[in-house]
């Protein structure tokens, strides 16, 4: 039997194993829904159309038609009141998929809150209460997008701490908060079948400076290109799992 040479082997295991990667080998049809603030919106992104994690998702899962509601400073409050009506009353007949960015505007206010600055953090930030109530309000989403797509694939972005490496004055406020109302995202996301979290923390830890614009000259706590791209890579690693 010829042997084969172990240069030429290791060629052959990497063209396979690219053959792997890449974007996903799964066939979708239908529209892909996109719900949620402006990270979903495309804040950051050179290109809103092309660069944003949206478009990049659309691209590799196949060159996806995108229904893209969401807007910069939804809160979940507005997913339930503007957002998915607008959508179910109008459904689509068919969902390839759904992403769903939500809950950061809804604590946004506590990150500039003195008492949520301290730590321990103390009882007079209302930071249980807000989290209880992105919860509830999650749980309301996804029990209505269930009841009308019971089987389409629904990812939810966990946040990671834009601020992380950059020195700004939310980065320690931030890592305070966001990895608890991460865990209420994922908590909501569990309950749920077909259903993951796209994870993009330990991406972007360290990196704020580079991934973000928060230390551009006109402050703007939005991903880069870069950092839309990274989203847009844990999203489909996220379709993957769920299927």
């Amino acid at each position: 039997m010829k042997r084969v040479a172990p240069f030429a082997f290791m060629l052959l295991f990497l063209a396979a194993s690219s053959a792997c990667g890449g974007s996903s080998s799964h066939a979708y049809s239908g529209t892909y829904l996109s719900l949620g603030d402006s990270i979903a919106a495309g804040n950051g992104a050179s290109d809103k159309a092309t660069t944003a994690f949206v478009p990049l998702v659309a691209r590799d899962e196949g060159g996806l038609d995108v229904l893209n509601v969401a807007e910069a400073g939804a809160t979940t409050r507005d997913v339930l009141d503007r957002q998915l009506p607008g959508v179910l009353d109008g459904k689509p007949k068919k969902l390839a998929f759904i992403t769903l960015s939500v809950g950061g505007n809804d604590l946004a206010a506590l990150i500039p809150n003195t008492a949520c600055q301290q730590d321990p953090l103390p009882s007079s930030c209302p930071l249980d209460d807000a989290l209880a109530q992105v919860g509830r309000n999650l749980d309301d989403i996804m029990r209505r997008l269930r009841g009308n797509y019971p089987a389409t694939p629904i990812v939810l972005l966990l946040y990671p701490n834009f601020f992380s490496g950059t020195g700004h004055a939310f980065e320690s406020p931030a890592q305070r908060v966001l990895p608890r109302l991460d865990d209420v995202l994922a908590r909501v996301a569990a309950k749920y079948p077909h259903t993951a979290v796209a994870t993009t923390a330990a991406a972007f830890e360290g990196k704020g400076a580079t991934l973000t614009h928060v230390l551009d000259p006109q402050f703007d706590p939005h991903p880069t290109d870069a950092g839309h791209r990274l989203i847009a890579d844990a999203f489909i690693a996220a379709l993957r799992r769920v299927k």
